[in-house]
């Protein structure tokens, strides 16, 4: 099983993590209506943060950890923290996991 970690903050800013982090936010516009919705954006540094309207954030975090995929909660948000040498196919396999769940 896939484990992609995406609850630690990256250590400094750079260009390819601006990059996955855009990656990131698309993918989860991708979704359109009734989707995740995007609390917050920094590609500086790397992160995404986002709630999902209709699905409490720890149903989803759950779901999302069953499949091998941990991600940080703050209240009612979850928190993508992207690493620099992650790999843009994880991000393709998270959306995959929160079409499935969602």
């Amino acid at each position: 099983m896939r484990h992609i970690q995406l609850n630690r903050p990256a250590a400094a800013p750079s260009p390819r993590l601006a990059r996955l982090t855009g990656h990131l936010q698309a993918r989860l516009l991708d979704f359109g209506p009734g989707g995740p919705e995007i609390a917050s954006f920094d590609p500086d540094r790397g992160l995404v943060s986002a709630r999902f309207p209709g699905h409490p954030v720890q149903e989803v975090l759950d779901s999302l950890s069953a499949r091998g995929i941990t991600a940080a909660r703050e209240q009612d948000l979850a928190q993508f923290w992207l690493d620099p040498t992650g790999r843009f196919e994880d991000l393709d396999y998270l959306w995959g996991c929160l079409f499935e769940i969602l």
